[in-house]
């Protein structure tokens, strides 16, 4: 998908962003400054890892330029947004929180495939039951 973001950092603000195991470890691997997982990421409720924020955004958000530090280390959720799973709904919705969504997946195709690989990203790394 062609990059169609407009970069207003909404999406890193009070983000709740799930980060798999292999997103942690590749934060932590490329990490510059030696980042210990608790310095990005805490376990929920639910016994996921889940970025942390800081000042009310993302850590990784740099809050005057509104880029990501990590933007091409960034976690598969990032990279799926602004499309996200409805669990009570059982499909793939744009986030709400995105002011411009209709920029992405204009294509139907892209955005069913998209979706799919959403699904099989839930379901292999975050072992999610999804029916």
């Amino acid at each position: 998908m062609k990059n169609k973001c407009e970069n207003c950092g909404e999406c890193c603000l009070r983000t709740k962003m799930i980060l798999s195991k292999n997103d942690v470890d590749k934060i932590i691997k490329i990490s510059p400054e030696n980042l210990q997982k608790e310095d990005f990421a805490f376990k929920n409720k639910n016994g996921f890892f889940q970025l942390k924020n800081i000042k009310d955004h993302c850590t990784f958000l740099e809050p005057l330029s509104k880029k990501c530090k990590i933007y091409e280390y960034r976690p598969q959720g990032c990279r799926f947004y602004p499309l996200i799973f409805d669990f009570q709904e059982k499909n793939c919705i744009f986030d709400i929180d995105c002011p411009r969504p209709h920029l992405f997946y204009q294509d139907k195709t892209e955005l069913k495939n998209t979706c799919q690989n959403l699904m099989k990203f839930l379901k292999r790394e975050l072992d999610l039951n999804l029916h």
